[in-house]
């Protein structure tokens, strides 16, 4: 049986299509899936065993087309909303096209809000019947044994002990899900002088996420930090930009641990075997962080009223004026350390 999984969101909705599969993979042993994503998240795919082919949108409608007819498909499932791409299925001759929503309308049909690792196991078991696991199991990046190595020497070229680097995720899709920069620099501090953790801070593409990551690292050069490798001598932190996706999920998987906003980078933490502690402010977790608690803790102010959409779970107003973003100034850095305490350190 030949499937395709389509997937057009997203970097964290790529890491977790891996969970995805791994939960068809295992209800019907006999599916050779493929999978169609954008091609600049399809890296935290790469060496799957689990996965015959990662098409790409980017690759124009009419290769795609052609691509996708060369699969000679038994399933063509959609696992988002987009009517651009609903077409793809039947003109790429599928024997079956799937188109799975995910809304409200979606989560009352299930009887429930579906976290992440639920939502395309209810549609796959739509089509494929309860053997499909529900939740998925976790995602998972399959590295080789030589990308665990860069992963460790990535640190190293630093001067830093790869167990010692926390990876501080400054990233966010919108400005309201990020932490205040002087709370990102005072949980560094913590960190550093009581645990003698070296604090890393990684910016992706993008001018707002680097101006982002200056307000931080000013707030830490008050504090006397120094960075690692600059002309001063030995620093106490890491400050470096534009890794891809596939080195990033190296890094990751050699680090001590994450700590930072709910973004790609948490969910490729997590699929990469590092422990995370995310912060979240105004979208409650019970979507968008479907992992064990005890494994990767989360740090959240419950019964807000301000979070008035999607029945008091999500507020997506793009600047927090009346109640001044309390969802995030509210998480204080003595409670991200006490939380990061009890995180499980391989």
């Amino acid at each position: 049986m030949k499937i395709l999984l389509t997937k057009r969101r997203a970097l964290g909705d790529t890491v977790l299509l891996s969970s995805t599969v791994a939960a068809l993979k295992a209800a019907v042993p006999n599916a050779e899936i493929s999978v169609l994503v954008p091609k600049a998240f399809a890296p935290v795919l790469e060496n799957n065993p689990l996965i015959r082919r990662i098409l790409f949108f980017e690759a124009g409608w009419p290769a795609l087309v052609r691509d996708i007819r060369s699969l000679r498909l038994d399933y063509f499932i959609q696992l988002h909303a987009s009517s651009r791409t609903r077409w793809l299925g039947w003109v790429a001759g599928a024997k079956r096209a799937e188109y799975r929503v995910q809304n409200a309308e979606a989560a009352a049909h299930y009887g429930k809000q579906p976290n992440a690792l639920e939502w395309d196991s209810f549609s796959l078991r739509e089509i494929f019947g309860a053997q499909v696991a529900l939740p998925a199991p976790p995602p998972k990046i399959y590295f080789t044994p030589e990308e665990l190595a860069l992963g460790k020497a990535y640190w190293k070229n630093f001067g830093a002990d790869p167990s010692r680097v926390v990876f501080l995720g400054l990233g966010a899709s919108r400005i309201t899900k990020r932490w205040p920069p002087a709370h990102f620099a005072r949980l560094a501090e913590l960190l550093r002088d009581r645990h003698e953790l070296i604090p890393a801070i990684i910016t992706g593409p993008g001018d707002e996420e680097e101006r982002f990551a200056g307000l931080v690292i000013d707030e830490m050069r008050v504090r006397g930090f120094r960075p690692l490798g600059g002309p001063q001598g030995k620093g106490d932190f890491i400050h470096s930009a534009n890794l891809s996706v596939r080195r990033l999920a190296q890094a990751l998987s050699a680090c001590r641990a994450y700590v930072g906003n709910d973004s790609g980078p948490k969910h490729i933490a997590v699929a990469a075997g590092c422990p995370t502690l995310t912060l979240f402010g105004p979208e409650d977790p019970v979507e968008w962080h479907p992992y064990a608690r005890e494994d990767h803790p989360v740090l959240f102010i419950e019964g807000l009223a301000c979070r008035r959409e999607d029945n008091g779970r999500w507020c997506g107003i793009p600047v927090c004026v009346t109640e001044r973003h309390r969802c995030m100034v509210g998480l204080d850095p003595l409670e991200a350390l006490a939380a990061f305490n009890g995180l499980k350190v391989p």
